[in-house]
């Protein structure tokens, strides 16, 4: 009588668990799917931003459109832009001051070299003079890395 006891409280418990975990999954697989879906536009609305930055900045550069790439793993978080009339590439990017994301944007050369490292709006101008140099010169080596990885040196 104590085993059937056990057993028919033991069901009810589990089943409301595995709907639970079922819940959790398809909303994990929903806020996956509907993220991926939307990256043409995310990009879009990032170099629509970027370029509002560039021109409130007086910066004659304008980004033309995402470069499409092959994603790798343990990438930066950004965006790769075709820069207008040029053979140049443009990372945008975040960097974490003072718990403020603050956007900055890297020019990259053909060769795979950053040209210039560029703060996107008016608290990045700010706030650029107060980061380090080193802090730029290692994300500057990371984003020439992943633009190896991603394109490799050269191509278009």
């Amino acid at each position: 009588m104590r085993r059937r006891v056990l057993s028919s409280s033991i069901v009810p418990a589990l089943k409301d668990r595995a709907i639970l975990a079922g819940w959790i999954a398809g909303l994990a697989l929903a806020v996956a799917l509907l993220w991926s879906l939307t990256l043409p536009m995310r990009l879009g609305v990032l170099m629509d931003a970027a370029n509002g930055a560039l021109a409130s900045a007086g910066d004659p550069r304008r980004l033309s459109g995402h470069s499409p790439r092959q994603f790798q793993r343990g990438e930066l978080l950004g965006g790769w832009y075709y820069l207008a009339g040029s053979d140049s590439r443009f990372f945008v990017f975040a960097i974490m001051r003072d718990g403020i994301l603050v956007p900055h944007g890297a020019e990259v050369c053909a060769e795979g070299r950053v040209v210039e490292m560029v703060p996107l709006g008016g608290h990045a101008r700010q706030s650029a003079d107060r980061i380090p140099q080193g802090f730029f010169d290692a994300h500057a080596r990371r984003i020439e890395a992943a633009f190896a990885a991603s394109f490799g040196a050269g191509s278009r």
